[in-house]
């Protein structure tokens, strides 16, 4: 039996919500545990599917590394807090990405950045409005970052231009010294 020190979880649409349970409930451990093993798997279900599902969308290869990767962010993104916007923008996920795509030009660069941003709204299984805006603005901190490399010339012939692209970037979603 459950009491108020226990919690409930529930699935809705794309959100696990966990809310506190004030009356008791006539459930055994057996069912108890089942139920939390079965958020535990739609968990999984859905990072693997939003992995898949971006994966396709930039046209990249999944990887075992890039699926750990990607459930890093997920597991990152769902216990976001302000104070971790730096470690977010640094996720190593969105670089990996990049890496990854078998296409280097910077216009291809610039698209897969347009998606994850895109791509970033939803991830997660976050369904707050807190959650969501706060997404939003990483995404929009990230897009503004790759606004403001137009000015920068850099030789695109260079065979290392996507590295150096991909570094840059980088640097400048570093804001460890802008606090």
């Amino acid at each position: 039996m459950l009491r108020s020190s226990e919690t409930l979880m529930v699935i809705m649409g794309r959100d696990i919500e966990v809310m506190k349970m004030e009356e008791p409930l006539g459930l055994n451990a057996d069912i108890l545990a089942n139920f939390r093993q079965m958020l535990s798997n739609s968990k999984d279900n859905l990072a693997h599917t939003q992995f898949k599902d971006f994966v396709n969308q930039v046209d990249v290869s999944p990887t075992k590394r890039l699926e750990n990767s990607y459930k890093s962010l997920f597991k990152a993104l769902d216990k976001f807090s302000h104070g971790d916007m730096a470690k977010l923008l640094q996720h190593r996920f969105l670089f990996e990405i990049l890496k990854a795509s078998p296409k280097k030009r910077e216009r291809d660069l610039r698209r897969i950045i347009n998606h994850y941003c895109e791509f970033i709204q939803s991830a997660g299984s976050g369904n707050t409005v807190a959650h969501r805006s706060n997404v939003v603005r990483m995404a929009k901190m990230i897009q503004d970052s790759v606004v403001g490399m137009e000015a920068i010339e850099f030789d695109k012939k260079d065979n290392q231009f996507h590295t150096i692209w991909i570094k840059e970037l980088k640097e400048r979603l570093d804001t460890k010294d802008n606090k």
